[in-house]
C-alpha cells in the first residue's frame, strides 16, 4: 500500500532525475562549446559541479529516509541510489573536462617494494611453520593421551593396594570384602583405559613428531614469520593514509575505487567503510593488482592459498 510518505519520495526521486537530466544537457552543451570559449565555461564548469554536489547531497538524503521494509519504497531506495550513481559518473566527466585527474592509490615506491617483499618471505615461513590451530589440535591429543595414562597409572596403583589388602585380611572379613570391590573397579577401570590409550597411541605420535618438528626449526623462521605480520601491518597504515589523503584532495578517485565504495565516505559506519577500503587496497599492493575496474582483479589460477584466503576475506568485506 501506498502512503502519503511514499509518493512524496516517489514524486522528490522523480524530480531528482528530472534535476540530474537538465545536469547532463548543461554538461552536453559545456562540451560543445568548449572551444569557442575556455575561460568562460571554466566558470560553468564549477557552477555545473556546485549542482552536482546539490542534486548529490538530496540523493543521499533521500537513500537514508528510505524504510527497507517496504517493497514500494525499496524501488524508489534503487531509484535514489542509481541517481547517486549517475551524479557520481557526471561529477567525473566534469572533472575530468575541467582537467582533473585519477590519483594513483596503486604507486609503488621503494618502501612498498620492500614492504612487500617482507610479506611474502613471512609467509613462505608460515607455510614451514604449524598453523596455530593445528598445533593447537597436536597439543590437545598429547594432553588427552597423558591425562589417559594418568588415569591409568591410578587405576594400577589402586589394584595393587587393593591385592595387598586381599592378600592379608581375613577372607569375609569387612576389610576382604572392601578391597575385593575395589579391585574390581579398579580393574575394570585400567582394561578401559589401557584400550582407551591404544586407540589414541598413534595420533600421539604423530602430534609428538610434528611439535618436535616445529620446535627444531630454526628461529628465524619464525622470525621471518613476524617480520612478514608487521610488514604487513605497515602496508595496511600507508594504504589508509593514501585513501585518506585522496578524498580530502581534488583529484578524482580511481574508477575501481568508486565502482566498489562509492565516490565518497558514507555518512554513517564511515569508519568501517574506511577499514573495508584500506583492505581492498592493501591488497592490490601486496600482489601487484592494477585491474582499473576490478577492486581485487582477477585470482590467477595458480594463486597460493593464503592469496585465495586474503582474496576472499577483502571480497567479502566489500559485500557487506
Amino acid at each position: 500500500m501506498t502512503t502519503p510518505y511514499d509518493a512524496e519520495l516517489e514524486r522528490k526521486v522523480r524530480e531528482l532525475g528530472y534535476s540530474v537530466g537538465r545536469v547532463e544537457s548543461r554538461l552536453q552543451s559545456l562540451q560543445e562549446g568548449a572551444e569557442a570559449d575556455r575561460s568562460h565555461d571554466r566558470e560553468r564548469l564549477d557552477s555545473v559541479e556546485r549542482d552536482l554536489r546539490e542534486r548529490q547531497d538530496e540523493t543521499e538524503g533521500l537513500v537514508e529516509r528510505v524504510d527497507d521494509h517496504d517493497e514500494d519504497v525499496r524501488f524508489l531506495r534503487r531509484a535514489a541510489r542509481d541517481l547517486d550513481q549517475r551524479v557520481a559518473w557526471l561529477e567525473r566527466r566534469v572533472r575530468t573536462a575541467a582537467g582533473g585527474r585519477a590519483v594513483d592509490l596503486d604507486a609503488t615506491d621503494h618502501e612498498t617494494q620492500q614492504l612487500v617483499k617482507r610479506i611474502a618471505a613471512g609467509r613462505a615461513a608460515e607455510a614451514q611453520l604449524l598453523p596455530a590451530a593445528d598445533r593447537a589440535r597436536h597439543v590437545r591429543t598429547l594432553n588427552a593421551h597423558q591425562e589417559a595414562a594418568a588415569r591409568l597409572a591410578k587405576a594400577q596403583t589402586a589394584v595393587l593396594d587393593a591385592a595387598a589388602t586381599l592378600a592379608t585380611a581375613a577372607h569375609g572379613s569387612d576389610a576382604f570384602r572392601q578391597a575385593a570391590s575395589a579391585y574390581r573397579e579398579a580393574s575394570t577401570i585400567t582394561r578401559a583405559t589401557e584400550t582407551h590409550i591404544r586407540s589414541l597411541q598413534g595420533a600421539a605420535d604423530a602430534a609428538r613428531t610434528a611439535l618436535d618438528r616445529d620446535d627444531s626449526l630454526d628461529r628465524n623462521l619464525a622470525e621471518a614469520a613476524a617480520a612478514g605480520q608487521a610488514a604487513h601491518q605497515h602496508l595496511a597504515r600507508i594504504a589508509r593514509d593514501r585513501i585518506s589523503t585522496a578524498l580530502a584532495g581534488t583529484d578524482l578517485l580511481p574508477v575501481w575505487f568508486t565502482t566498489a565504495l562509492g565516490p565518497m565516505p558514507p555518512r554513517e559506519d564511515t569508519e568501517a567503510w574506511l577499514d573495508t577500503a584500506t583492505q581492498a587496497l592493501t591488497y592490490r599492493l601486496s600482489y601487484g593488482v592494477r585491474d582499473e575496474v576490478l577492486a581485487l582483479g582477477s585470482i590467477p589460477a595458480q594463486a597460493s592459498a593464503h592469496r585465495r584466503a586474503d582474496h576472499q576475506d577483502a571480497e567479502q568485506a566489500l559485500r557487506r
